[in-house]
């Protein structure tokens, strides 16, 4: 059964306290914890008569094999319609919020916390581990009823599936434990479409009760009981479906958008707490041994996992509306069939400039997936010898000014169309652009400073590996997979030169050629940088609204 879209958007922090008690009032009105089974006994209905309300278990329900359902098979109230109950969210909230005040109490809030629950993780993951013995009497138990075709399943299905998915664990866990049991040999032929005696509905929902009970940790048996609940709901849709039965789901339907929503909250918490970690390592690393007239940030490298973005959420909202998104129509990409110029391309802090350069990249196939400009900026003499060890005559600076990350990759051999970077690769170079923001170099020093006083380009492979002096952000590159560097200068009609540094996640040959088409390309581009606004203080918001203005209003009068 398809679902609707998963629409999330992002709001002001403001309105996260009411958007979250509207959550807990939606959640409360949905639980049916206190509602039993006609049959079984037991709660965690699945279905409601709409006429008697009499609720079931939908391995319990008995229904025609022909609609219409006349009357409540249970109470024989005329009308047979029914209505799935909607997910409710009750036990795992409460389950996430008593291990969180556990762990409050328990764990110092500077120390880093394990990563465990139900937010740490993909909720697609795999159960895994040892069998206990109430597990195994349920996947009995799930066996003998698939077997009989005692359950509202279509015909087909095989067991090693239905196992699989009902105990959100591997197959190959399965086979490990049953070697000679034939899963995948075992399909699906209904009978009855329902456990038909009594005594085996409540034998069924008891060990059922059980396998849940005898999980230790509060918040894995308030997920799988989730799970299993939304799994036995999703059957039984399908099952009315191709039975021709018309089944009211708009309240199920909502929740299932309400636990889509949660889901990918929860992936992008994990994400960028993630990121926060990996930024904390890389910048540690890096600033152990810093090359001369490198600079890193130093509010960043105070704390392991200390804080990385200087903007919230909504700045950077606002900030993608001041840029050029090019729509990259002619590219082909395996995986993709079509992009529509709505759909929201990876620019962080970019320009109209940027914009232009990650379009070309992905029109021409170049073997490149991230990209960042440097630009000269003049700061006081004290503070660019600060801890550099040269002259104190030096007052530029490489300051970092944006980067764009593309959303298809070249193939690691150059052949065959572009492919699609995963969720996880783009956010790696998201983040290595993150990263990327804390640094600024002396004319002379690093990559971007070397680059821009010979004016020579620089091609460097497996930067991964490369010391400090050779590749000063060696430290990012192996957290987020860095391999390969090319620096360009490009010439300014404002600021003289400036630098494009090009990158990507597998080791490119070098190809002077390329180079050159990429400097060529570059150069037409004729953007204004204000280099006194990228001065390596000047982080305030309205500052940076200010610099992307005077960028976009600069290009678009070209």
């Amino acid at each position: 059964m398809s679902f609707p879209p998963n629409n999330v958007t992002s709001m002001p922090l403001g309105n996260m306290a009411a958007a979250q008690a509207v959550s807990r009032a939606a959640s409360a009105v949905a639980d049916n914890s206190n509602i039993f089974c006609r049959r079984c006994g037991f709660n965690g209905c699945d279905v409601k008569f709409a006429n008697c309300g009499c609720s079931v278990h939908v391995r319990c329900i008995n229904i025609c094999r022909s609609p219409p359902l006349t009357q409540c098979p249970y109470c024989f109230t005329q009308g047979g319609s029914f209505a799935l109950y909607p997910m409710s969210f009750v036990e795992m909230d409460k389950a996430r919020q008593n291990a969180a005040t556990q762990k409050s109490t328990k764990r110092s809030k500077k120390r880093k916390e394990p990563g465990t629950g139900y937010d740490d993780k993909d909720d697609a993951d795999c159960r895994t581990g040892r069998w206990t013995a109430e597990e195994m009497n349920y996947c009995d138990k799930l066996i003998e009823v698939f077997k009989d075709g005692d359950l509202p399943i279509a015909d087909g299905v095989k067991l090693n599936d239905f196992l699989a998915t009902m105990l959100k664990s591997k197959q190959s866990r399965l086979t490990k434990k049953m070697k000679n049991a034939n899963l995948s040999g075992k399909i699906f032929k209904r009978t009855n479409g329902y456990i038909v005696d009594s005594d085996q509905c409540k034998e069924f929902a008891e060990t059922e009760d059980a396998f849940l009970r005898s999980l230790s940790d509060a918040q894995e048996q308030a997920s799988v009981r989730f799970h299993m609940q939304k799994e036995w709901r999703e059957i039984f849709s399908s099952f009315c479906v191709s039975l021709g039965y018309s089944l009211d789901a708009d309240a199920w339907l909502s929740s299932v958008e309400e636990m889509e929503k949660r889901e990918s909250l929860a992936k992008d918490a994990a994400r960028m707490a993630r990121r926060k970690m990996m930024m904390g390592i890389a910048l540690n690393q890096d600033v152990q041994n810093p090359d001369q007239g490198v600079f890193i940030e130093r509010s960043a490298t105070g704390d392991a996992v200390g804080p990385y973005d200087n903007f919230s959420l909504d700045h950077d909202e606002f900030l993608s509306l001041l840029t050029d998104k090019p729509f990259a129509a002619g590219a082909n990409v395996k995986g993709r069939p079509g992009q529509t110029a709505g759909e929201r391309h990876y620019w962080h802090y970019s320009s109209p400039f940027l914009g232009k350069v990650i379009s070309h990249i992905q029109r021409h196939g170049c073997p490149f997936e991230h990209v960042d400009v440097w630009v000269p900026s003049f700061v006081p003499d004290s503070e660019a010898s600060e801890g550099s060890g040269i002259n104190n005559n030096s007052t530029c600076r490489l300051c970092f000014a944006g980067s764009a990350t593309a959303d298809v990759q070249v193939p690691i051999d150059g052949v065959g169309p572009a492919q699609v970077l995963s969720q996880d690769e783009q956010f790696n170079l998201l983040s290595f652009g993150d990263y990327s923001q804390k640094f600024s170099f002396n004319v002379g020093c690093g990559l971007p400073g070397r680059v821009y006083e010979n004016g020579v380009p620089a091609w460097e492979q497996s930067v991964q590996n490369a010391p400090h002096q050779h590749f000063e952000r060696c430290g990012g590159a192996i957290q987020w997979g860095i391999r390969t560097v090319v620096g360009i200068p490009v010439p300014s009609p404002n600021v003289g030169r400036i630098v494009v540094v090009v990158y990507s996640r597998h080791d490119r040959n070098k190809d002077q050629e390329l180079v050159g088409k990429l400097y060529d390309e570059f150069k037409k581009v004729r953007i204004l940088f204000r280099s006194d606004l990228l001065h390596h203080n000047a982080r305030s918001f309205e500052e940076k609204i200010y610099l992307l203005l005077t960028q976009t209003l600069a290009f678009l009068s070209l």
